[in-house]
């Protein structure tokens, strides 16, 4: 078996692994299982083979690579030492996903009473089973709205997402793969979470890992802006404010992107007239997605004022620069959203 099929065949059983701990496998059937179950047994097979060869530091340096490629994008990191317990590691793995089919569940535990699994085998694979995890646990995480969770749990994720992708960035001679890596698992992170303030957070801790650089780590945040500066993405504004601002406060790139936003909040809002009421207008947002509809009620006159306030507030430079955007966009014509905007905010703004 020539270097590339190994290498081909372990991207493979990476990728199942990979949607083994997404929601992915509330599709998947017997034959589903079984398939994953024999690459697994494949796996345990070429580490036996590779263990105590020469060419095993190569095998894992291409194995790191190999996590900017699966889909769905993951933070799954194997070695060849986790070859040897792949098997115990798909299992561990599915039985943690919560959308695994019962049927499913019940052949594994089967399976696993037959084999008479030992113990202390079982407990190796603990480490690679909680990295496949990870996003997973992180989603279930963010969708908990509990009060005790509070900064330190999620000072604690970001980090930990933070310190991932840290770790990733040198697996990679082509930027731009290490970049659309990055995108699309935020991506799936907000998407599965249904916020951002673990992203947002992103941007202002430092990884666990002290043997990064500034310029590796600034790198790694320029591309988390540059996904948040996406129209798409500009649902981080339903996030905690304070989270917001704080971001602004470590990056000036992002203040921009958060003005970005603002703006085009602003440029949809449209006059609403209504006879029977006392005032002769209000302000709505026009939703121009079909699919976000439902969740831009949000996105009231009153609501875009407190974001304004919100990145006054960030600081002078940043007082600054609103006021003049303001002012700019006030006269741009005799009636607009902006005239209503200042008067709103008062003398934060004039």
């Amino acid at each position: 078996m020539t270097a590339e099929v190994l290498m081909k065949n372990i991207y493979t059983f990476a990728n199942i692994l990979s949607q083994a701990e997404s929601d992915i496998v509330a599709r998947w059937n017997p034959t589903s299982l079984q398939n994953a179950l024999n690459w697994a047994d494949y796996c345990i097979k070429v580490y036996n083979q590779v263990a105590d060869k020469p060419y095993r530091c190569q095998i894992e340096k291409q194995m790191a690579a190999m996590t900017l490629h699966l889909h769905p994008p993951s933070c799954l990191q194997l070695c060849v030492e986790d070859l040897g317990k792949a098997r115990l590691i798909m299992e561990k793995t599915l039985l943690q996903n919560t959308h695994l089919p019962e049927k499913l569940f019940t052949m594994i535990l089967k399976q696993q009473e037959k084999s008479n699994a030992d113990n202390l085998t079982q407990d190796g694979c603990e480490k690679a089973a909680r990295e496949v995890n990870n996003v997973t646990k992180l989603l279930q995480a963010l969708q908990t709205n509990e009060e005790s969770l509070g900064q330190i749990k999620l000072t604690s994720e970001a980090t930990a997402l933070l310190s991932t992708l840290m770790g990733l960035t040198e697996c990679s001679s082509k930027p731009q793969r290490f970049e659309t890596y990055v995108c699309n698992l935020l991506t799936r992170i907000a998407k599965k979470a249904g916020k951002f303030d673990v992203i947002l957070k992103m941007l202002t801790v430092s990884p666990c890992d002290t043997t990064y650089t500034d310029s590796q780590l600034h790198y790694l945040h320029s591309i988390i802006i540059r996904w948040l500066s996406v129209p798409s993405n500009d649902t981080f504004l339903d996030s905690c404010k304070e989270v917001i601002q704080e971001a602004c406060k470590f990056h000036t790139d992002f203040c921009h992107t958060y003005l970005k936003h603002i703006l085009q909040w602003a440029k949809n809002m449209e006059p609403s007239y209504d006879e029977g009421d006392s005032n002769p207008y209000s302000w709505r947002f026009r939703s121009i997605d079909p699919q976000r509809r439902g969740g831009d009620r949000g996105r009231t006159l009153e609501s875009l004022c407190e974001h304004i306030i919100n990145l006054i507030n960030v600081n002078k430079q940043c007082q600054i620069l609103v006021k003049e955007t303001l002012q700019t966009q006030k006269e741009s014509s005799h009636f607009n959203v902006y005239r209503d905007i200042v008067k709103k905010i008062g003398h934060t703004a004039e």
